[in-house]
């Protein structure tokens, strides 16, 4: 409310003003708490998805990956879209997904097979390196919606 012919806003309005934020502040740190839980799972997932890679020897063992990594990235997707409070900007995922897109590619279809062959303990190495994007990401949400 502004004072009568003046443009001032008079006191009472802003602290309310100033009380509804500090409410719609909380509400949305409280419903975007899913998403560092969510980048973690991400996280470990990739790991295990890397781990997994030179243990895949044959075909079917081939089509068993690939059906799990499809599958995980559908539900992962899906269960996103449910939720009410996301990443304001694109420009918010692409800070972590390039960099995990990029490590992901140079380390699965270079590093790994010239320099780790079936190292299954140098690719679970590996997939933490590759997972890091997102490990930070995690940390870096949980950081902004913990308080």
């Amino acid at each position: 409310m502004t004072a009568p012919g003046s443009g001032v806003m008079m006191p009472e309005d802003t602290s309310s003003m100033l009380e509804r934020a500090a409410s719609v502040q909380a509400r949305i740190r409280q419903g975007g708490r899913w998403y560092p839980a969510m980048m973690t799972v991400y996280a470990v997932v990739t790991v295990a998805l890397v781990t997994w890679l030179p243990l895949v020897r044959s075909n079917w063992a081939g089509v068993a990956f690939a059906v799990v990594a499809v599958a995980w990235a559908v539900v992962i997707f899906a269960w996103k879209r449910g939720k009410g409070v996301r990443p304001a900007r694109s420009r918010d995922t692409r800070r972590w997904l390039i960099p995990w897109v990029v490590l992901y590619s140079t380390g699965v279809f270079w590093f790994g097979p010239t320099y780790l062959g079936r190292a299954v303990g140098w690719w679970a190495l590996m997939g933490v390196v590759v997972a890091s994007p997102a490990f930070v990401e995690a940390t870096r949400a949980w950081l902004r919606v913990r308080r």
